[in-house]
Formats: structure tokens, C-alpha cells, sequence
């Protein structure tokens, strides 16, 4: 499952505030968690043993019928079992329903009872007779659901919700589809079948489903049979033979016209939107070649009859059910969408997840890492195959290491494998998904590729339909390599923490060697139960003047290590690749760096050195003259296109600095080189690079570059006008109310052209745009993200007319209600240009909402402050 965080259909100034806001919505809690016996459990969350099983469930079979203004499912359920000891009881766990009957499978009914809400073994049910152990039998349930499955927002894991969540048009948004969707992770199938709810049993299944022409039912496994039926609807029936564990089992009810394509002989179905299959082909037009490579690496094809991707509304992200994966509708995209990104990583992740956490899975939520890190791995290899490997190296490793190091900072810190912890869902946190795709990538380069995927083979082909533990996948890493890695899971898996070195560096010119002394310098969290590596042992490449060397780094304080070298290294290049997860010093000169940033092969070494140079650049201006100077071949010349992009966004930091929230950014002012190389890069091949160099551009607010943002309004890529709408906005130019009116009826993917236009609009502050914005942002057939642009475009024209604050105030109680936070930012913001006094209580609202979040308080008081400020002009 992947509730992206990375995966949020946000705007970039959402983000921003996500950054601000650490602990709210898609950034789920952390909890602190591990293995010892040395910890000090008297301070730890509650321990999770493993479950017991009185019972070996070994079928359901679902028949399933829906009522759509109630909400409910009415099931009858048939499953079979054996006791492991002898037993006359058989106990489910059936979440908040309405149990009518139990019979034996002759008929004969069964006496139960049935405790209602959330509880394991809540259905007891007494049999006609004593089964002895091993013996297998079965009993049939009638039951109708009862809970109402809203979005949940209130949860560790997000807008996923529980169990069976019906989707339909409301009087705020007229053309929702109807839908029906299941959410099975953690334990929430026992909201609509009853069932063994804890993912240490694995069993077959078969769902029927009757529902009325023309919707059509996705679910595990093969489709065997579609009867259509006399009263305007159709059965369908889904069978899957291969065993596997209970929250994997899902439904989709959606009307759909499928994209089908075909891996080895294997059906694969793409179920989107009936007027969205040129959109979901290009999205999904590399599934069968992703499929073959993880068949490929793993040495296990794809093991199921079929496999299915489902696009519907409101669901919180990707899940990965047996053979059919739900999405979220938002990763479609357009061929022009596609300029600008793809979803290839979410896309790839659940399809991994089809071996790891399907073929295998995590005996308990405290392994939970053996699906979710996998998953993350196996999606980065994706992207190295598809994207190269410095895409590989930068936009994953690099990227995982930073997100964990960046919570160990706040300090949530864990153990990556525990059983200690309050709340199984918020397991689903960065420990357990680039945390532990970092510690694979480490564990790949310890034992070299050929070690790792015959590993992985062996994994796979010993444990499949089988729940597994950590201990299962070091064993099959020893067995297949020869190594002891025990020292690897203990430091890196069983205990929490990470180095960090202090490095310093050498030359005697007179032995032409060069020194490293390595110093773990990391101390023991006194504050935190868990147990921590103290010094940390493992394998590091040093590159030296582009010659590589392996080193063994022994668990101490200090390390030494000498080279040979004919000449001082220009460039001495510490975890070549950046392989380890660390935090590291290196002290160098500005000169040592400039040409490291320059000349150094590898793309993490470059980019590093660009990060140290900005500390320096800001305590000496001559070293910031030579930043600068380094920075604009950077963003032209660099190899890799995401090192020049992000020398651009330096140089934009320089330049143009992010002002605190709320806060009005002032007039940039862009020295004669800089704006020179800023507009050549205004037309770089990559959109991305086109969309940061307008951004910069538009932040002068200078009118003379009007002409290039009325160009720019016309670019394949979305994220350019986007950007190009504001700018112009900005510079209030003549011509720019005319063409952004424009924009802002021109129908495009997601309305795309349209929030840009309104976007453009809102940042003019032109009067004549507030009657069509405030028309716009009333109309319920729009879509949500066209009345949000519409709202902040008549908050920024109101002049004062009342009606722009009603409509905001409506739209912010929303955005409240559902926890929406780029809803309540954008209205914050509106509330800060419209200047209503009235505002203040959207203030309190919000501050009330948050007050147990300091970081956020602290945001939204710069906000509020902002807001206040805004008043008294």
C-alpha cells in the first residue's frame, strides 16, 4: 500500500506547507519500536505478539448484493476451516454488522453470538458437533454490513478508509461517479465479510457480486463466469485458487471500459474511466514491460492468472489486493500531463508488491517492512531500468535517505523491525517504506547483485503463499551467499540509528599517501527505550580522482585508511554512489568543492557538493561570486538533467528566498548573467527546468519579460503555464486580463489550463475577473480543484464586495471538516489577500484544529500575523 505521500495530486505551494506541517495528513505518525531484550520496555508501546490460531481457515466463498442509498452490503458467506485441536466453536472477527443466520454446511442452523464492533473473535459461533484436530469443515453466514465507511481522515493511514466505502454524487460535486471500492489494510475486510483478520493465515477464495447494468465488479484472481440476469442486473464471479492472507481480498464496483494488454500470455486490465482509455493507455502503457522485469530479477513470473489495476475516486493512494491493485483515479494522465510526470513509481510499487506482500507477506504489522520496503526497492530498480541509473542514484536512494534522516531530525525514530507499537496502521511511516528500501540497498551492495537476486529467488521460491518474518528473509540471504549477516539485521533492522561521520583528509606529499581518518561521532538517544547501534561496521567505496576503492569500516570510534596517490586527489569522494544512509561532515575548501561540483562522475558527489558550497557561499561573498558563477554552468551544462534543475532552484534561493508563510515574497532582482542564462533555460528541453526558470523570472514581477510569459501560456507542458499564468499575472501587464480570461475558459486534462488561468488571474487582482471567478467557484458541476482557483481568483478581485468572504468561509469549513489541508492552505491565503476582518475566524478555526501541533502553530501563526498586517493597509 502506498498512501503517497508521494502521490499527492498537490500544488507546489501545498507542498510547501506539507514541509511546514510535518506531522499532519499524508506524513503519517511515528511510533518508536524494537527487538531486544535489553530495551527498556517499561517506556516502550504496548508489545504485539504474533496472534494465535485456534483455526486454519482454508476457503470463503462471498455472495454479495449492495444498497446504494443505505450504504450496505448483504452477504451470505460460506468458510471452510479445520481446528488445530479438537473443537465444537468456530470465532470470526465481523466488524459492526448484522448477523441474520448461521447454518452447517447441511443446513442445519448454528447457535452464535456476535459482540458488534471492532474486536477479534467478536462472532462465536458453536457447532453441531466436536471436529477433531485437522478436521476440515465449513459453516454459512447471512449478515448485512452496517458501517459507513467515510474518508477516514482521523487515521495513521489517511483517506484509504475501512472495508466498503460507496461512492456517489453530492450537491458539491454533481458528476462523482458511482462507485464502490474495499480497503482491506490493516485489518478492515471484517468490515464486509467475516473472516480470520490478522494476516498469519493464508486461503483461497471465490466473491460473487450481483449489481445492476452497466457496472462491472473487479476482484482477485480469474474472472470465471458474468451471468446476466433477468432484472436488470449481472452476477459476476471471481475465483482465486493460489492461497493468501485475508486483508488482500477486495472489490471494485465501477462502470468501466477496461484497457487490456497482455504480459506472456498473462490478461492484464487496466479499469478506467469509459472516457478516459486514450489517457489510462499512456499512463499505463509500460505495465507489461515492468512485469517482466520483476519476473525477471525475482526469478518468479508472474504467479497470478491475471493482474488488474482499478482507478476510482477518493481513495487515499494504492493498494495492493492479490491480482488486483485499487489506484487512485488521480495517476491517470494526459500525453501533455506526461511532459511533466509520470506514475510509473506508484504504479511500479504495487505491482511489487504481487510478489512482496502478496506471494509473501509480513507475518505481523511489526515486519510490516518485508511488503512496504520491497515495494520501494523493486520501484526504484524500476526506475533504474526504465530512467537510468543516476535517476536511480538521485530521485530514490538519495531520495529515501533524506526523507528518513529528515524524521530522525524531528525525532520519530524507530527501529525498522519491532514489536512494540501502539497503532498497527501507523506502522505505514518512512521507516517502514524508504527507510527499509534503503537498508536493501545497502544489503544489495554488501553481498553484490548476483548475491542479492539469487537471494531473493531463494525467499521467494521457499516461502511462497507463506507468511513470512525477517528472520525468513536473512536466512535465505545467508544460505544463498555464504555470508554471515546477522551484524547486518542487528545494526541496521533490530536497532535503530544510522552513522555519522566526521571525516578529515591528508596528503604527505613526501609518501605520496593520502590519509582518511573516519569518525563515527552518533550518540546514543538517552531519551529513547529503544535499542541503538552505537558504532556501525560495513563496507564503503572512497572514490578517489575517479578510481574507486572498497574499504572495511570496523565498529569504533575511529577508522584510518591510506591511499597511494602520485599527486594531492582533486577529488576525494566519501560512499562514492552514496550508498549508506548517514549523516556526513567533510570539511573542504570552496575550491576543493567548485571542482568537485564540476568534474566529479558521480551524480550524488556533484549534488553534494553543490549543498555545502551554499553554506559557504553565505559567510564569504567571494565565494559566492564563484557559487554563482558555478551554479549557471551547473544549470546548463550538467549531465544530469535533475543536478541542473536543482542548481537552478539554488540559484532561485539566492536570488529570490522563500519569504515566511503568508508573507508576500518581494521583487527579485536578478543580477545581468543570471537573468541571461535564466531565460535560455525559460526554453530547456526539460519542462521541469522551462517551469522553475519562469517561476524564477516571474518572481522579479518585471513587466519586460510579459512577452515570453504570453509564449510560455502556449507550452505542451502544464506546469509551464501554470507558472507562466502567474508570472504574468504579476508583472500586471495590459495584455495580461485578456489572455488569462481566456485560459480560464479553456477546457483541457483536470481543468488543468482552467486553475491556471484563475491562478493567473488571482495574482493580477484585476476587478473584472470577480463576477465570472465567484460565478465559477459557486457552480457544483465544476471540478473541486476549479471552485478552489475560482474562490482565491474572487478573494483576490473582491474590492470589497461581501460575497467573496461567504463563499470562502463555506469553502474553508470544508476543506476543515475533511482535513484537506491544500483546501484549508489555499484559504488561508485567500483570507490573507481579501483582507475581511472576518477572517480571524478561520484562524481560530484552524489553530483550534492544530493547537497540539507546535510546528503548525508556529506556521500558522506567521500567518495569521501576515493576515494582520494585511488589515491595517
Amino acid at each position: 500500500m502506498i498512501s503517497k505521500t508521494f502521490l499527492r495530486q498537490i500544488a507546489a505551494v501545498a507542498i510547501v506547507f506539507l514541509f511546514s506541517f510535518p506531522g499532519i495528513t499524508f506524513a503519517r505518525p511515528m511510533l518508536r519500536p524494537p527487538l531486544d531484550v535489553f530495551a527498556d520496555t517499561a517506556k516502550l508501546p504496548p508489545v504485539n505478539w504474533i496472534r494465535s490460531r485456534k483455526y486454519d481457515i482454508k476457503h470463503l466463498s462471498i455472495d454479495l448484493r449492495f444498497d446504494w442509498d443505505k450504504e450496505q452490503a448483504f452477504g451470505e458467506e460460506t468458510v471452510t476451516f479445520a481446528p488445530f485441536y479438537d473443537s465444537n466453536q468456530l470465532t470470526l472477527d465481523a466488524a459492526y454488522m448484522t448477523i441474520n443466520w448461521v447454518k452447517a454446511a447441511d443446513g442445519t442452523p448454528l447457535k452464535f453470538t456476535y459482540a458488534g464492533k471492532d474486536t477479534n473473535d467478536n462472532l462465536v459461533i458453536t457447532l453441531d458437533r466436536t471436529l477433531k484436530a485437522g478436521e476440515q469443515s465449513a459453516v454459512k453466514i447471512s449478515y448485512a454490513t452496517h458501517y459507513v465507511n467515510e474518508a477516514d481522515t482521523d487515521s495513521p493511514i489517511g483517506g484509504f478508509g475501512k472495508g466498503l466505502r460507496f461512492i456517489k454524487p453530492g450537491p458539491n460535486d454533481v458528476n462523482k461517479p458511482r462507485q464502490i471500492w474495499s480497503q482491506g489494510e490493516t485489518e478492515f475486510n471484517r468490515y464486509w465479510f467475516p473472516s480470520y483478520d490478522t494476516p498469519n493465515d493464508f486461503r483461497t477464495t471465490e466473491l460473487r457480486a450481483t449489481v445492476a447494468r452497466p457496472f462491472f465488479v473487479v476482484s482477485n484472481g480469474k474472472l470465471e463466469s458474468t451471468t446476466e440476469n433477468k432484472d436488470g442486473t449481472r452476477t459476476f464471479y471471481w475465483k482465486m485458487d493460489q492461497p493468501y492472507a485475508n486483508y488482500l481480498t477486495s472489490i471494485v464496483v465501477a462502470e468501466t471500459t477496461p484497457v487490456v494488454q497482455n504480459f506472456e500470455g498473462t490478461p492484464v486490465y487496466n479499469y478506467g474511466y469509459t472516457n478516459e482509455t486514450k489517457e489510462v493507455a499512456a499512463t499505463t502503457k509500460n505495465l507489461p514491460a515492468t512485469m517482466k522485469f520483476f519476473s525477471d530479477i525475482t526469478g518468479i513470473r508472474y504467479p497470478y492468472p491475471k493482474y488488474s489495476q482499478a482507478f476510482v475516486e477518493d481513495f487515499g493512494g494504492g493498494m495492493e489486493n492479490i491480482s488486483a491493485t485499487t489506484q487512485i483515479e488521480e495517476m491517470i494522465h494526459d500525453d501533455r500531463e506526461l511532459l511533466d510526470g509520470d506514475s510509473e513509481s506508484l504504479q511500479s510499487h504495487e505491482l511489487a508488491h504481487q510478489w512482496f506482500g502478496d506471494y509473501v507477506t509480513c507475518r505481523d504489522w511489526g515486519q510490516i517492512w518485508l511488503n512496504e520496503s520491497f515495494a520501494t526497492y523493486m520501484q526504484a530498480m524500476w526506475d533504474e531500468k526504465l530512467k537510468g541509473h543516476e535517476e536511480f542514484l538521485y530521485n530514490d536512494v538519495r531520495a529515501n535517505q533524506n526523507t528518513v534522516l529528515g524524521d530522525w531530525e524531528r525525532g520519530n525514530r524507530r527501529p525498522i523491525v519491532t514489536k512494540y507499537y501502539a497503532n498497527k496502521d501507523a506502522m505505514f511511516d518512512n521507516y517502514a517504506y524508504p527507510g527499509g528500501g534503503s537498508v536493501l540497498h545497502m544489503l544489495r551492495k554488501t553481498v553484490g547483485d548476483a548475491g542479492f537476486f539469487r537471494a531473493l529467488n531463494n525467499y521467494l521460491k521457499t516461502n511462497a503463499h507463506q507468511p513470512v518474518s525477517t528472520e525468513d528473509l536473512r536466512i535465505a540471504f545467508e544460505e544463498s551467499t555464504g555470508q554471515s549477516l546477522d551484524w547486518f539485521f542487528d545494526e541496521w533492522l533490530y536497532k535503530m540509528g544510522h552513522p555519522v561521520f566526521d571525516i578529515t583528509k591528508s596528503y604527505d606529499a613526501a609518501t605520496k599517501k593520502l590519509t582518511l581518518n573516519v569518525k563515527q561521532t552518533q550518540k546514543v538517544d538517552e531519551n529513547n527505550p529503544f535499542p541503538q547501534t552505537r558504532y556501525f561496521q560495513t563496507w564503503v567505496e572512497v572514490e578517489i580522482d575517479g578510481v574507486v576503492h572498497r574499504v572495511w569500516i570496523d565498529p569504533k570510534e575511529t577508522n584510518v585508511f591510506t591511499f597511494d596517490s602520485a599527486a594531492e586527489p582533486k577529488i576525494v569522494n566519501f560512499d562514492y554512489e552514496g550508498t549508506l544512509l548517514k549523516e556526513m561532515t567533510f570539511k573542504k575548501s570552496a575550491d576543493e568543492l567548485l571542482y568537485q561540483m564540476a568534474n566529479d562522475k558521480d551524480v550524488i558527489g556533484r549534488r553534494w557538493a553543490i549543498g555545502e558550497l551554499e553554506g559557504l557561499a553565505k559567510a564569504d561573498k567571494a565565494v559566492e561570486a564563484k557559487y554563482v558563477d558555478a551554479l549557471l554552468v551547473s544549470a546548463e551544462k550538467d549531465p544530469f538533467w535533475r543536478v541542473r534543475r536543482a542548481a537552478l532552484v539554488y540559484l532561485a534561493d539566492l536570488y529570490s528566498p522563500q519569504p515566511p508563510p503568508g508573507q508576500p515574497r518581494p521583487a527579485a532582482k536578478l543580477d545581468p548573467k543570471v537573468e541571461a542564462v535564466v531565460l535560455r533555460l525559460a526554453k530547456d528541453k526539460e519542462s521541469l527546468i522551462r517551469t522553475d526558470a519562469i517561476r524564477l523570472l516571474g518572481q522579479t514581477k518585471d513587466a519586460k519579460f510579459a512577452t515570453q510569459y504570453l509564449a510560455a501560456l502556449n507550452d505542451r507542458s502544464y506546469s509551464v503555464i501554470d507558472e507562466a499564468a502567474v508570472a504574468l499575472g504579476e508583472t500586471k501587464d495590459p495584455r495580461a486580463f485578456d489572455a488569462l480570461d481566456k485560459l480560464a475558459k479553456t477546457k483541457s486534462w483536470r481543468d488543468r489550463i482552467m486553475v491556471a488561468g484563475l491562478n493567473g488571474l488571482a495574482a493580477l487582482g484585476d476587478k473584472r475577473a470577480f463576477e465570472s471567478a465567484l460565478k465559477v467557484a459557486q457552480d457544483n458541476t465544476a471540478s473541486g480543484a476549479v471552485r478552489t482557483a475560482a474562490a482565491a481568483a474572487a478573494s483576490a478581485t473582491a474590492n470589497g464586495d461581501p460575497r467573496a468572504f461567504d463563499l470562502l468561509a463555506a469553502q474553508f469549513k470544508k476543506a476543515l471538516a475533511e482535513n484537506d489541508i491544500p483546501g484549508m492552505l489555499s484559504g488561508l491565503q485567500a483570507a490573507i489577500k481579501l483582507g475581511d476582518p472576518r477572517g480571524q475566524e478561520m484562524f481560530d478555526q484552524i489553530k483550534a484544529k492544530f493547537k497540539d501541533n507546535a510546528q503548525a502553530m508556529t506556521v500558522l501563526g506567521q500567518m495569521e500575523a501576515a493576515f494582520k498586517a494585511n488589515l491595517k493597509h
